[in-house]
């Protein structure tokens, strides 16, 4: 049999005591035999690198002060051999063999260079909340552009992601010089490279909790702007309709179908390959209903 393909997943962390014991088990736990866990710590005040220092199984562990989460995984993708890639933010988790699958796949299907998940969803608890479930589409030209924003396609799914090593060299990694949203931009670089293909399973959650990064919507918003500056508008009915609000977004994302690859999997068959028209949502109609109804129960407690 050939050996597992060997895969490099990267941690930047910075106090966050409370949490970070769930992402190291979630990663060390993956019982993934070829697993190179690289964990760089911004010189945490609190008990962040202790807890990292009792888990057996981390191949690189550096703690000195930095530039920021992006500076600390470029620093970690610089330490990096595996041939497959991705990063974990210190407080979201890996779901329980991620990385076998993303393994399976790769090793399967030679050609693809970048896979997805479905989302998945963690309260301040720990408690998987939501799984997404909607196969959808991610049109390259919607990616170049930078489409997938909060208003037009919806933002994607960070910890979710898993690529080749040789589409992180081609790119040149991350850009540094944002300091939120860097994700977004790399994405946009890695569409002009390849195509992004969805899995039909969930990877890995993220985590809903007071006082995150992400909260800063504004910076996040002022940076996806500045990356799109230059880039193609989305037609003018699409941009009218997301304009109207919440609902019609949502439509939007249902109404919009493409072409595109995604990979699922069958009990006779381990793991395959299909190409089908598919909306760029990924919410179900049901799931549509569902979050109004959730909405409704928040807007009347």
């Amino acid at each position: 049999m050939a050996a597992p393909l060997k895969i490099s997943i990267i941690t930047a962390a910075y106090n966050i005591e409370d949490y970070v014991k769930a992402t190291l088990t979630s990663v060390l736990g993956q019982g993934y035999p070829a697993l190179e866990y690289i964990f760089i710590d911004g010189a945490s005040s609190d008990a962040t690198l202790d807890i990292a220092r009792r888990h057996a199984g981390i191949a690189k562990l550096v703690s000195e002060p930095d530039n920021g989460q992006y500076h600390a995984i470029q620093k970690g993708a610089a330490l990096a051999t595996g041939e497959v890639m991705g990063w974990i933010n210190a407080d979201d988790i890996l779901l329980p063999g991620a990385l076998s699958t993303v393994a399976d796949i790769f090793a399967t299907f030679p050609e693809i260079n970048w896979i997805t998940g479905l989302p998945g969803f963690l309260n301040e608890a720990g408690q998987i909340t939501t799984t997404q479930r909607n196969l959808p589409s991610y049109p390259r030209r919607y990616l170049q552009n930078g489409w997938y924003s909060a208003h037009l396609g919806a933002y994607l799914q960070q910890e979710s992601m898993f690529w080749r090593r040789s589409l992180w060299d081609s790119v040149g990694g991350l850009d540094t010089r944002y300091s939120l949203a860097a994700d977004f931009d790399l994405w946009t670089r890695f569409a002009q490279e390849t195509a992004l293909v969805p899995v039909h399973t969930s990877l890995a959650a993220f985590r809903r909790r007071q006082g995150q990064r992400s909260s800063a919507q504004a910076q996040y918003e002022a940076e996806v702007a500045k990356i799109c500056a230059n880039k193609p508008a989305p037609p003018r009915l699409w941009r009218w309709m997301a304009a109207q609000g919440k609902t019609p977004r949502a439509l939007c994302r249902l109404l919009i179908h493409h072409q595109g690859e995604a990979i699922s999997y069958l009990p006779a068959l381990g793991w395959v390959k299909t190409r089908a028209r598919r909306p760029i949502s990924r919410l179900s109609f049901g799931d549509l209903l569902e979050e109004r109804r959730k909405e409704r129960l928040v807007k009347h407690a």
